[in-house]
């Protein structure tokens, strides 16, 4: 057995490792064919992502396996099952591609490598192929700089940080919270040949980074040459565009791509999205069709094999049509865009999957609504669609919804949600019994129903900027409850009865955690609506009452999700700070990771739109901040009540209008705070796992009394 497939049994299967035998048949069909007999799992595969994703398919099917980021973090087995006759599985989708741009920071900036190993394990044991591999991307701009002139400083006052990343690689920001010296960017290249090579060794197609014009307003000066501003992108600054038809397009996309090659090596697959959520310098399809040909050339010109892909996002269709076919390969992040552009041309496209904006955790997702499958409706209705791909913002949140999505990944046909559903709740539980049915089927009615809201839009009232009835949660999510609450707490209420069957289910004690904190969260949205209508009335005793119960409520959701470290601020921080070299690059880290989840933009000026987009209901986060901007509120209400004083009820959280707010005393007041908090440094202790049904119990009683 080669290394490869020995190292990947023995990380995930320990004892059981010897007990697997591989043989990869390198044939072109994605398949894999599996027997067993005397204690010997036999895997035949095409090829090592197949014999990994056949090893997964064994264990779900014979082993009741169920493996995620939350909860059930490793693969646990008492024995290996034997069956009869032969178990196989063919994958029509040539590529199941992986990650959102903003994956890479909503939940993965601060992975070391033996985090991302154990994720790329996972990557294959689901099927995929084509995950996104722009880690260590910040050298190869920075050293081409250098190259056309700039010096050091310069070059790095070019990129953003690693919480921000994403978004200049987008083409909307640059250099946001740039590094502090170039250590850092060779970190981070010294991580992304690392993943990039496991992803090389286990056969995937790594999408790389491509040039897209995307440069340093400085440029201009270093080189003369003309560049074009877009205009800033959710208040930050306004971003310089190369165009490109100038002739120095091509000069400075080859040595960037050369530079690419040189310091990670070139695999064909490189992504761009040109005016990405920008506005393109000239109007007309002229001139967008004449920048489709300049890109695609450029490309092609280096690497006669290479593949334009583009997300479907913000794609034009002028220049997607300048490129050939076998030159572009679209990803329809939420499968819609297919639909909506006739097919997308005949281009070959990827069906997607975006569940999830910011890495928020809410319970939301519409399941049944999922099982229709976005692959095979596209590819009924005539699309050229050789793929399947998972494009969620954030990750480690609403566990059943990813692991059916990435069996849909694999599949062509249609999921019975029925007899899916019950196979997951035994392979994520242990057992079947009729409490966790019945909450389950009441989570299908509740907050994991099919319709009355976007999956994207569904927010906190806890996480939203205080006001007398939250209406959103940042820019972008509702605070309001989408779903009958009694039928949610019914389902908590089955959930808590189950508790003796499944104290030792590592999936059962980080469900129940979820399920009481989405109950907890729940309940402070209603109760701010019984505190609007008692300030209507002037009715300060019951608005002090009120007020105290929200505070309680708010320590008691930081008190449950306590017990899982997946829900916890301290993981977070401890992982920036982990992977910092020195107590310097321990503060730069640990700004970037609590301005992500908080402020987002710019901690250094008000002019941005993006606060709260990543809340999160974190323990830590909600006592330290959402917590304190509550408590700041409801004594300004009381203060201003007692006082006679009118307070000023103001939609804090609307798109775009939370500046205006800052001029108020009380707004001023939470964007103090919100500042400080950011820049606060704290190192914690490591979180840990703790039985949570005691305290889900005590607190299920309390607030169902």
């Amino acid at each position: 057995m080669d290394k490869v497939i020995n190292d990947f049994l023995h990380r995930n299967l320990g004892g059981y490792a010897n007990s697997f035998n591989i043989k990869i048949t390198g044939e072109n069909k994605e398949r894999f064919v599996i027997t067993a007999e005397n204690g010997i799992i036999n895997v035949n595969a095409s090829n090592y992502i197949m014999a990994f994703h056949g090893i997964y398919c064994y264990l779900k099917k014979y082993c009741n396996v169920q493996l995620s980021w939350c909860g059930n973090r490793n693969i646990v087995i008492d024995k290996l099952t034997m069956f009869s006759g032969e178990y196989s599985k063919s994958v029509l989708q040539k590529f199941r591609v992986y990650m959102n741009y903003c994956t890479l920071d909503y939940s993965m900036c601060w992975w070391n490598f033996e985090r991302w190993e154990k994720e790329i394990d996972f990557m294959a044991m689901n099927g995929i192929n084509m995950p996104l591999a722009v880690i260590g991307s910040e050298a190869i701009l920075y050293e081409t700089l250098i190259d056309f002139g700039f010096t050091k400083e310069e070059a790095l006052s070019s990129i953003s940080g690693p919480a921000f990343w994403a978004w200049q690689l987008m083409t909307n920001i640059t250099g946001y919270l740039p590094p502090p010296s170039e250590k850092y960017i060779y970190e981070r290249l010294s991580l992304g040949k690392k993943i990039l090579k496991r992803y090389i060794e286990f056969g995937m197609y790594p999408i790389q980074q491509g040039f897209s014009g995307h440069v340093p307003v400085l440029l201009k000066k270093k080189c003369n040459v003309k560049v074009y501003m877009q205009k800033g992108w959710n208040g930050f600054a306004k971003t310089a565009q190369l165009n490109p038809l100038d002739p120095f397009f091509k000069v400075f996309g080859l040595a960037y791509l050369n530079k690419l090659k040189k310091l990670m090596g070139f695999h064909h697959y490189v992504a761009c999205d040109p005016f990405h959520e920008g506005t393109p310098p000239k109007k007309g399809k002229k001139y967008l069709n004449a920048v489709g040909k300049a890109i695609s050339s450029l490309y092609t010109e280096f690497d006669s094999k290479s593949v334009w892909v583009m997300q479907a996002w913000s794609m034009r269709k002028d220049i997607v049509n300048a490129v050939s076919k076998d030159k572009l390969l679209l990803l329809d992040l939420n499968s819609q865009k297919t639909a909506e552009n006739d097919n997308m041309w005949g281009y070959p496209v990827v069906a997607g999957m975006l569940h999830n904006f910011g890495g928020k955790n809410a319970m939301q997702g519409k399941l049944k609504q999922h099982c229709s499958n976005n692959y095979a409706i596209l590819k009924q209705n005539g699309a050229n669609v050789v793929g399947s791909g998972l494009f969620m913002e954030g990750i480690e949140q609403n566990p059943v919804v990813y692991d059916l999505q990435f069996e849909l990944l694999c599949t062509d046909k249609k999921i019975d949600f029925d007899l899916w559903i019950k196979n997951y709740i035994q392979r994520r539980y242990g057992k079947y019994n009729k409490h966790i049915a019945a909450a389950w089927d009441l989570m299908i009615h509740s907050c994991y129903k099919d319709f009355g809201y976007e999956e994207n839009a569904v927010g906190s009232a806890i996480a939203s900027r205080p006001q007398l009835i939250p209406y959103s949660t940042g820019p972008c999510c509702r605070a309001k409850v989408f779903y009958d609450e009694k039928i949610f707490e019914q389902a908590a209420k089955e959930f808590v009865l189950a508790s003796d069957d499944f104290k030792y289910s590592d999936g059962y004690q980080y469900d129940l955690c979820d399920i009481i904190r989405q109950m907890l969260s729940n309940r402070f949205y209603t109760n701010q609506l019984d505190f609007a209508a008692a300030f209507k009335r002037k009715d300060i005793n019951r608005l002090e009452k009120i007020s105290e119960n929200q505070l309680q409520l708010l320590l008691d959701t930081d008190s449950i999700t306590s017990c899982r470290s997946e829900m916890c601020l301290s993981r977070w921080i401890n992982d920036a700070l982990n992977l910092a070299s020195d107590d310097a690059e321990k503060r730069y880290f640990n700004l970037n990771a609590r301005a992500l989840i908080t402020l987002w933009g710019d901690i250094n000026s008000d002019n941005y739109l993006l606060y709260d987009y990543s809340w999160r209901e974190w323990s830590g986060l909600i006592k330290d901040y959402y917590y304190v901007r509550w408590n700041m509120f409801y004594k300004e209400v009381m203060t201003c009540l007692k006082s006679g004083k009118h307070f000023k009820d103001k939609q804090f959280n609307t798109y775009g209008i939370r500046t205006k707010h800052l001029k108020y005393r009380f707004g001023k007041q939470l964007g103090e705070f919100e500042h400080l908090w950011c820049n606060k440094y704290e190192e914690f202790e490591a979180p840990a796992d703790r039985d949570a049904i005691p305290l889900a119990k005590a607190l299920f009683a309390r607030y169902n009394n």
